[in-house]
């Protein structure tokens, strides 16, 4: 018999637990990858904007830095929106994962736009 026995010897049912929702996992994931895109092309563009490159790599780099975030940060969003409506009425579990997943998408999009826009200086100013 499972559930809880009180010290009277009546038995309560086991709680049952609440499913959690994928697409806010999901929506945090994408976020977080946003950060793990940004090192890695942060990295790309240091190796390749070495003095005496031609202006226009930095521009090209920034591009594809910009996509690639762009690209995250469109997945972050949209698993993010769908974890909000799955959980609503708690239905189930993971709405601040989603909130969270949309928030740190939208601070690491920002913070992939410095980056970008360091690029661009660096390339013309190196």
């Amino acid at each position: 018999m499972s559930g809880y026995i009180t010290p009277k010897g009546t038995s309560y049912p086991a709680p049952q637990r609440i499913p959690a929702s994928k697409a806010a996992a999901r929506s945090l994931w994408f976020a977080l990858s946003i950060l793990f895109a940004n090192l890695v092309m942060t990295m790309v563009s240091a190796y390749a904007l070495s003095p005496g490159t031609a202006p226009e790599v930095g521009w090209v780099l920034a591009g594809i830095h910009l996509v690639i975030a762009l690209t995250l940060f469109s997945f972050a969003l949209v698993f993010g929106i769908s974890g909000l409506r799955e959980t609503v009425g708690g239905r189930l579990r993971g709405r601040g994962q989603a909130i969270a997943g949309i928030v740190v998408a939208g601070v690491l999009l920002f913070f992939a736009f410095v980056t970008m826009m360091t690029e661009i200086e660096l390339a013309y100013f190196r």
